[in-house]
């Protein structure tokens, strides 16, 4: 029976590249008493790395003396690929373990992705957003970046950064950190950013589903601030003091940006984008080939951020208005008959267009009558996904979309059914098959993958 020595050692290594996510088969495999087993399979144990960092000195000591002896070994600091480090307490950037890491980030020469995760931490503190840049700085093949709950302030950076080489991130996820005054004046200098991933919105409900902190603590963490932007405004605009350099928005291929906060306030996510797209209403991006937004939006905001993304390269484009925010079917009826009466082009534009998601039921008259028709203008147009619907018949809807617009291949309505269908080219009949819905799996984080390694 063969073996997996029986391979070649390339094959073997593919085998072994599959297997990084279940580190007790890996370390199954470095037990087996075959030393030419161990030497293939042993570095994709330190593949990807956890840290907790601590307040306590000892802990943190003892920690400092391992990481040491760990960086001081060549071979094993060289696969690490990826490093997960959690804060919890106060932060503390001259605790033995942090300054240890800190000396030792320029050995870590393979290291592509890091996540950080400070919604443990008990205060703010302006130095850990400083110690988040050193990694961008210091790592010379960092290419995707995950920051959760840092909301710590930023007191200096902005004039410094603007000096600096572009790094060469392509990959950031940040969720609930503060960006006004915090990690935002990092990475909107990174203008090789290919994929950013943004969520904020309600900061109470966000620290109590993710952290450990008792309860009182998370009211002092969060200071008073109820919501936390996504930091919107710094995708869409260049850096404040490096105006020359290029915008988030007019260098990524994908952007999502997922947010419960309310929309009716003037520094609102909403207010950001509608703001920046009636000033920019002809100027999309000419990276842009996906967007998916998840905010309280309204029909108004939809309309101006349909027409300011509109380019012949998007590929992908999901809108999900939060169920207790500001939208209003009905003036989404109105918002269709006025394109339609505008001659009806509003997605003539969208040529490469393969999925949309839209924040509608799609059972009016009016959406009936007019969103298909409308939807038939983007020539390539495979896949819609549509809001809640209350009707119990949706294959008479669903009917309708798929004989209008005729490269469709499914449509669906979010958490109840979607519809497959299936085109007979001969007679130019078609069936539709039903089944379970199913999420467009880009809406999702992307997380590690092979392709923030490309």
């Amino acid at each position: 029976m063969a073996v997996l020595l029986d391979l070649s050692p390339e094959l073997a290594t593919v085998i072994l590249d599959y297997l990084v996510p279940y580190p007790r088969t890996l370390d199954n495999l470095c037990l087996a008493g075959n030393h030419s087993l161990l030497a293939l399979a042993r570095p994709y144990t330190w593949r990807e790395v956890d840290i907790t960092l601590s307040d306590n000195r000892k802990m943190s000591a003892a920690l400092a003396d391992r990481l040491s002896a760990f960086c001081s070994e060549s071979v094993k600091v060289a696969a690490v690929h990826s490093l997960n480090l959690t804060f919890t307490g106060s932060f503390d950037y001259h605790t033995p373990a942090i300054e240890t890491l800190s000396e030792n980030l320029w050995r870590l020469t393979n290291l592509t992705h890091v996540t950080i995760n400070c919604v443990n931490n008990t205060h703010k503190s302006w130095t850990q957003p400083r110690y988040i840049q050193s990694f961008i700085e210091e790592l010379p093949s960092l290419l995707s970046l995950t920051i959760d709950g840092c909301i710590d302030t930023y007191h200096a950076g902005g004039e410094d950064l603007a000096d600096l080489p572009i790094p060469p991130l392509k990959h950031l996820a940040a969720r609930f950190c503060g960006v006004d005054d915090g990690i935002s004046k990092i990475w909107s200098y990174c203008s090789n950013l290919e994929v950013v991933e943004l969520a904020g919105g309600l900061a109470e409900r966000f620290f109590r589903e993710n952290s450990s902190l008792p309860l009182d603590e998370i009211h002092a963490r969060v200071d008073g601030t109820f919501e936390y932007s996504t930091g919107m405004y710094y995708i869409l605009n260049p850096p404040r003091n490096a105006p020359d350099r290029s915008a988030i928005f007019h260098t990524a291929k994908t952007i999502k940006l997922i947010s419960d906060a309310n929309a009716v306030t003037n520094n609102s996510d909403c207010w950001t984008l509608t703001r920046f797209f009636e000033v920019h209403p002809d100027e999309p991006s000419e990276t842009l080939t996906e967007i998916f937004l998840q905010l309280s939006i309204g029909v108004y905001t939809l309309g101006v951020f349909l027409s300011g993304i509109r380019s012949s390269i998007l590929e992908r484009v999901g809108v999900v208005a939060l169920e207790d925010g500001i939208w209003v079917p009905s003036e989404f009826d109105d918002f269709l008959v006025e394109v339609t009466d505008t001659g009806g082009l509003f997605f003539e534009g969208f040529e490469s267009l393969q999925e949309l998601v839209l924040p509608c039921d799609g059972m009016s008259q009016a959406t009936l009558s007019l969103l298909p028709s409308l939807l038939a203008r983007a020539p390539a147009l495979q896949r819609l996904y549509l809001a809640f619907a209350d009707s119990e018949d949706l294959a008479t809807p669903a009917q309708t979309y798929a004989e209008t617009i005729s490269t469709l291949r499914s449509v669906a309505w979010r958490n109840r059914c979607e519809f497959c269908i299936v085109r007979d080219g001969a007679t130019s009949s078609l069936h539709l098959r039903e089944k379970a819905y199913t999420a467009p799996s880009w809406q999702e984080r992307n997380g590690i993958g092979k392709w923030w390694e490309m």
